[in-house]
């Protein structure tokens, strides 16, 4: 069934929910009514797939900006909002569910009901319930727009405590006031993999069974199993199990459907008795002693339990006489106390295995006697007045023994021992990545080597008890761990060719790339006498410079008296470690993901010489190049903030005569120059003005207006405006052959190995749409994710980015060779320590704050910036100078 819609969302100010503390608020209902807005015009922005059986989807509820309303002027809704939305959703703030009406009526009874609220890209994002009074008024009744209700200072009526911004509900109405929002999509795309796996068979469904080969029966029995909480590897035995039973009954779907039904309720069954022994269904290997589904599956899971029990505890015992026989070879040296052979045998004991050899166990004991012997020789020179020549004491860190029981003792303590997989790696779907894994124990070397001291301290200390913190300080663990967490969420490091480096105001980055006019293929047959030309390949280095990322914190008072009692309290510490966590993710994220695209842009510009004077008309308030993409100015900064060199590719914008300035507030948090400024988006090549303080400025008639500055020519245009008689799915396969060239130029023009595709979600909702995703039309090397996003392009593996402010925004595809932009850990992320905080008299609040720093570095060597390429996806109509 296909239902055609408008994207965009309605905002509602209301005093409901209001205490007698609290001040009685505006009701203001920005729906559109015809007796207030004459001459209303609509618009149809999209045309949308709405599923059979869909219950839940993601929403657009509401964006940042200001808008403007004729009935009650000016309002803005900011990005703090947006986030004070969703963390009063997630701690019930409203104290009860928030549901979605129509019409703003509540007494009809839910549309919808929100399960989950985030923000991205300056959206606010929901994913919604919905219940069948709610797709009958979209599908029926034409309510096809989402008006969102909120509170700006939200006031309980128990305790007087404000909140700030939460949403109060959202309604389905038809004449909204915000525009450019996405459409509201009733499709299924579930994205919290926390939700199970709802399975729905359906006639089409049965049908596409019964047409096909025993696979599909097979895939629905995997995602059962997976649903129910195995692995790919522990659901393995059940499958191959069911493989010959689906054989047989392959023709006849009831019996195939009986078999699937019968081997998940066995599965079931396994699953409840390894859960009910306390093992990890995700490790255990079930093995069946007969491939049909009346096997006992749990006494079989039992069984092998029980062995695994056996075997730990005789490679327990085993493991004990291995200690033992340490302890007798140290103990034969006569010199030493019983107390120094148990100190001697405990440093080495994790070194000894259950299978360790007598042999290895006499050359440990050997090796740890002699370096007693050295350190005592030693002591006993010092005491005597004699100091070693050269050298220094320090503390040796290897990642091993302490720092790890330490780790383990503060992911237990912060809650990440019991979180899953898909909540903690939501970012990189729902796993650790290998990539992320081996940079992220790189930089925990580089860190440990930094603050060996301090972690060795710190595990003495809770090794003692519970611990305290007398003075507040952040400990040393706790941002260890926002460094690995950080790490282990980056996408972006799958991308990058990754290391640490040390720190330096500018730092060498050696790199090799392929000289495409030297020696070639034809050039290898060379003859007796005749000269051999050289391949060419050039190994050479650029320079570039740290960028330092520092955030600060500040603490109550109240959560000093919290973290200086004689038990900590992990919970405020919590919350701020994963604060930190986020938000040095975020900027690490946005880092490499834009410095891909600027040098992907880089690689070919062409000049751009526009004179725009015919624009300005005194009504528009957006502008257009002639060329686009337009390349971001490069601007490269020491660590001083001071520039170094010229701007590389500047873009000059001349208004009335007077070159403006890009907005950009200043990093100190301080005002702008009064003046007009202007705001570009570099995909389309659009660009307005602004005031100092960011409001929307529309220039007087006839000003003049010029641009100077560079485009891109590494970039193909996707105008998705329809074609005539064109389907939806003919459009986004025409995407898809887009994407397959850029995948030729980058491959066989520039002899790169293209591997990779990024996009927004939104581009890759879209793309979806392609026929070629459809089971009629799928081809080759083209597939869809099981949540139903794009899986695979072109033979291309593809992935959606996620982080504030990344400029492949919903308008870029970018398409080639990972690895080739240098990303280095420069210093691991640390804090400073914590001071007294005052106001800007100078007098103490009675708070303490501190600040963390580090610096990364991300840089693309100029000959490797061929390796990428990009699809600019917009509309040619809408392209347009216009007011808006």
């Amino acid at each position: 069934m296909k239902i055609s819609t408008i994207a965009s969302a309605v905002l509602a100010w209301t005093g409901w929910h209001r205490s007698a503390a609290q001040p009685r608020g505006r009701i203001i209902r920005l729906s559109e009514d015809d007796k207030d807005t004459p001459g209303l015009v609509r618009f149809l922005s999209q045309a949308i797939e709405l599923a059979d059986g869909a219950k839940q989807s993601w929403v657009t509820v509401t964006r940042t900006g200001e808008f403007t309303d004729p009935r009650y002027g000016k309002f803005k809704i900011t990005l703090a909002m947006l986030q004070e939305m969703v963390r009063n959703f997630e701690g019930r703030t409203l104290g009860q569910d928030v549901f979605l009406d129509v019409a703003h009526r509540h007494s009809d009874g839910a549309a919808a009901k929100f399960l989950q609220l985030k923000v991205e890209n300056g959206k606010l994002r929901a994913l919604v319930e919905w219940t069948p009074f709610g797709t009958d008024a979209v599908r029926t009744r034409g309510f096809v727009y989402l008006s969102a209700e909120f509170h700006e200072q939200f006031t309980d009526n128990e305790k007087g405590a404000a909140h700030g911004c939460v949403l109060l509900g959202a309604g389905l109405t038809t004449r909204p006031v915000i525009k450019h929002l996405d459409p509201v999509v009733l499709s299924f795309d579930d994205n919290d993999h926390d939700t199970p796996v709802r399975v729905a068979i359906s006639t089409q469904l049965l049908r596409e069974l019964t047409e096909s080969s025993m696979d599909n029966f097979l895939k629905l029995l995997s995602d059962a199993l997976i649903a129910l909480g195995f692995s790919d590897t522990t659901a393995k035995p059940l499958l191959d199990a069911a493989k010959p039973q689906l054989e047989a009954v392959k023709t006849d779907e009831t019996k195939a459907l009986a078999v699937v039904e019968s081997y998940k309720a066995a599965g079931a069954t396994a699953l409840a008795q390894v859960k009910a022994l306390g093992a990890d269904p995700k490790t255990v290997t079930i093995q069946l002693s007969a491939p049909t589904p009346t096997v006992d599956v749990a006494g079989e899971v039992a069984k092998q339990l029980a062995q695994r029990e056996a075997d730990a505890a005789t490679a327990k015992a085993t493991l004990a006489g291995r200690l033992k026989l340490l302890s007798d070879k140290l103990g034969e040296d006569k010199t030493l106390t019983p107390e120094g052979v148990v100190k001697l045998a405990a440093e080495v004991a994790p070194m000894v295995l259950a299978n360790s050899t007598d042999e290895q166990i006499a050359a440990l004991a050997t090796m740890q006697l002699a370096h007693w012997n050295q350190l005592s020789a030693a002591t006993k020179l010092a005491s005597l007045g004699f100091n070693p020549v050269g050298g220094s004491v320090h503390i040796s860190v290897d990642g091993g023994n302490s720092i790890k029981a330490l780790q383990a003792e503060i992911d237990k303590r912060l809650g990440m021992t019991s979180e899953t997989d898909a909540r903690r790696f939501a970012k990189t779907g729902g796993k650790l990545l290998p990539e992320n894994k081996a940079f992220a124990e790189k930089a925990l070397a580089q860190f440990d080597g930094l603050h060996g001291g301090q972690l060795d301290a710190e595990h003495k200390a809770l090794a003692a008890g519970t611990g305290n913190i007398s003075d507040v300080r952040v400990p040393v663990i706790a941002e260890r761990t926002v460094l690995r967490e950080a790490l282990y969420n980056l996408t972006s490091l799958n991308f990058v060719n990754v290391g640490t480096a040390p720190y330096a105001n500018v730092i060498t980055i050696p790199y090799s790339y392929r000289d495409t006019s030297a020696a070639g293929v034809n050039a290898l047959r060379r003859y007796e006498s005749q000269g051999i030309r050289r391949a060419g390949v050039i190994q050479t280095h650029e320079e570039a410079r740290p960028i330092p990322q520092k955030l600060a914190m500040r603490i109550s008072a109240e959560m000093q008296l919290l973290m200086s009692a004689s038990i900590i309290d992990w919970d405020p510490l919590a919350e701020n470690v994963r604060n930190i966590i986020r938000i040095v993710g975020e900027d690490t994220e946005a880092i490499n993901m834009n410095e891909i695209v600027n040098a992907s842009d880089e690689y070919a510009v062409t000049a751009i010489a526009d004179t725009l004077t015919a624009q300005v008309n005194g009504t528009n308030s957006v502008f257009v190049t002639t060329k686009f993409p337009v390349v971001r100015p490069r601007k490269v900064y020491d660590l001083q903030g001071t520039q170094v060199g010229s701007t590389v590719n500047p873009l000059v914008i001349t208004l009335n005569s007077v070159a403006r300035s890009e907005y950009q507030l200043p990093a100190d948090g301080s005002a702008l120059p009064s003046g007009l400024y202007y705001i570009m988006d570099y995909n389309l090549g659009e660009f307005r003005f602004v005031s100092e303080l960011g409001a929307p400025v529309v220039p007087t008639n006839g000003w003049a207006l010029t641009v100077a500055g560079f485009a891109t020519t590494n970039a193909v245009k996707f105008d998705t405006d329809a074609v005539t008689d064109e389907k939806i799915g003919d459009r986004y396969d025409r995407l898809l052959t887009a994407i397959g060239g850029r995948k030729v130029v980058v491959g066989t023009d520039r002899f790169y190995n293209p591997d990779m595709v990024l996009m927004s979600g939104a581009v890759d909702n879209a793309l979806s749409q392609a026929t070629s995703f459809t089971a009629n039309g799928a081809r080759n090397g083209t597939g869809l994710n099981s949540d139903g996003s794009v899986g695979t392009t072109k033979g291309l593996a593809t992935w959606n980015p996620t982080a504030p402010g990344l400029q492949l925004a919903d308008t870029r595809i970018i398409v080639g060779e990972r690895g080739n932009t240098r990303f280095r850990m420069v210093k691991p992320f640390a804090m400073n320590p914590i001071e007294q905080a005052r106001d800007s008299n100078g007098n103490f609040t009675d708070q303490r704050e501190a600040f963390g720093t580090q610096f990364v570095l991300s840089h693309t060597p100029t000959q490797l910036k061929a390796a990428t390429s990009s699809i600019i996806v917009y509309s040619a109509t809408g392209r347009a100078a216009r007011a808006g």
